[in-house]
């Protein structure tokens, strides 16, 4: 009888300890580490293993009675659908009492509100206002009360207390941009690309020019038009196409001094431009930007090329917790906002990535129930821009969201080698599929929900190697994913290489 002998094996074994170091777009198959995703979408990966990530629940089922839920949802979707949310919120001197509004701005410019505290909420429009153009709004403190103040690029100023009937401002310049800088209103202005305004002190409605009241200040050169103020750490910086210029605007107008920081090498996007702590973060047309005040360094490198040749110029952003969320396009083109980023801006790693989802607008918010951040998110049952409350709930309106973790290709260090898939390992809380993707074939692999590390027997030849996740449930938890392969070195030697996650 002849027997065929194989020839002895080698354990060898690649440890990869977690998810965490989530996705990176620049690898090369003969160095790929299967540490970094090619793709991820609506896993969370921060802690290691795979979590349930961002969802996405109507605004109102934390703010109003379930008798009033679906009337405020028909409310708003009647008007036309939503494109702004503002938050804003005052302290009535008469009742001595906090009244907090949530003010929704139309698609046709026109502006609604909820009083948050009232017994029973209604959706009412503010009369007699409506805009050209979508406005920007800030909170401000006129003649000892609280007041909103609205303006756009196309529109007059418009204030109101939340009370009374609002009033228009018939001098303001319409502006497209601006910031409250020791009580004074700095702005960038329609039609004025090269001149910062400022309103005069302690009077954001009064724009009179002159040497002791309201002024501009001209600033032209290679970095392009102005197109964002921000007040941060005493001065205003002036966020312009290609750079940042800071001014020093202390006290009377006559001792403000202005001086250039930083050239960019990308079109930086506006309204990407937010304060988070004692840093400034903002997208450019080839990447993602931190900023101190004085020096500018580009961060998460490794996913830079998905921002590349993408029209980003409605990108948004906003600053909660100690993260900074970045609705924008990654990867493809959209003509809205597929793509929503969360930052950790203490260790500047990415924490989740949404995908899959169209994104209008993003905000912080801080009331008594509530305290994060709200997106306005198509609701594709309904067709709508809707506002939504961001969780870590791994839903969508009630509905799991589809999360997919896909590792980059590999040869698994060797080129010329012939493997073969054997064993896929893996601890999950949830259902999941595992997709093997081998020399461009897929194998599904079903693994149940299991505390302990569940196995699946295979015989797949391998020479170019990927795998893929996927998880369709609101609640996961996936750990421990492992592959046992054996590889043939020129039909000689037989080797045993574990690759471990």
């Amino acid at each position: 009888m002849n027997r065929t002998n194989f020839p002895k094996t080698k354990k060898l074994t690649l440890s990869i300890p977690s998810f965490e170091k989530g996705l990176s777009l620049k690898y090369d198959k003969n160095l790929s580490n299967i540490e970094f995703a090619s793709e991820i979408e609506n896993f969370s990966f921060n802690t290691g293993a795979l979590t349930n990530g961002i969802g996405f629940e109507n605004i109102f089922n934390k703010i109003a009675k379930q008798s009033e839920i679906q009337i405020l949802t028909n409310d708003l979707q009647n008007v036309g659908g939503i494109e702004k949310l503002i938050y804003f919120y005052k302290f009535n001197s008469t009742s001595q009492t906090r009244e907090d509004k949530l003010i929704f701005i139309s698609n046709i410019h026109e502006v609604y509100y909820v009083n948050l505290y009232s017994t029973e909420k209604q959706l009412t429009k503010l009369r007699n206002v409506k805009f050209s153009s979508t406005p920007i709004a800030l909170r401000y403190r006129l003649n000892g009360e609280d007041v909103i103040i609205f303006t756009s690029e196309t529109d007059n100023m418009t204030v109101w207390d939340g009370t009374n009937n609002p009033y228009e401002v018939l001098d303001a310049p319409h502006i497209s941009s601006m910031t409250v800088h020791f009580e004074r209103l700095f702005a960038t202005v329609d039609g004025e690309k090269n001149s910062i305004w400022f309103s005069d002190e302690l009077d954001p409605t009064e724009w009179s020019i002159s040497l002791d009241e309201a002024g501009f200040i001209e600033m032209v050169d290679e970095r392009g038009a102005l197109i964002k103020v921000v007040s941060f750490l005493d001065y205003v910086y002036i966020f312009r196409e290609y750079g940042i210029s800071r001014l020093s605007a202390f006290g009377n107008q006559s001792s403000f001094s202005c001086s250039n920081l930083y050239v960019s090498s990308g079109r930086i996007n506006p309204e990407s431009v937010c304060v988070c702590g004692d840093k400034i973060l903002f997208l450019a047309s080839d990447g993602i930007y931190k900023f101190d005040g004085v020096d500018t360094v580009k961060i998460l490198t490794n996913i830079e090329d998905g921002f590349a040749s993408i029209d980003n110029k409605n990108a948004v952003a906003c600053f909660s917790g100690s993260s900074y969320f970045l609705a924008c396009n990654f990867k493809t083109e959209s003509e809205n906002l597929n793509t929503l980023l969360e930052i950790d801006t203490n260790s500047y790693s990415l924490k989740n990535i949404v995908k899959g989802y169209d994104f209008k607008f993003i905000s912080s918010i801080s009331t008594s129930n509530y305290e994060g951040v709200v997106a306005i998110v198509k609701e594709s049952t309904k067709n709508a821009f809707l506002p939504a409350f961001i969780l870590k709930n791994g839903e969508y309106f009630g509905i799991p969201t589809k999360k997919v973790w896909k590792s980059q290709t590999t040869n698994i260090g060797d080129s010329f080698a012939k493997k073969v898939l054997r064993n896929i390992y893996v601890q999950t809380l949830s259902p999941i599929k595992i997709i093997v993707e081998a020399d461009g074939n897929e194998h599904e692999f079903c693994f149940s929900e299991n505390k302990n590390i569940c196995m699946k027997t295979c015989m797949i030849p391998v020479s170019d190697f990927a795998f893929k996740i996927i998880c369709d449930n609101s609640a996961c938890n996936i750990k421990n994913l492992k592959f046992d392969f054996y590889k043939l070195w020129r039909n000689t030697l037989w080797t045993m290489v574990k690759v471990h996650i």
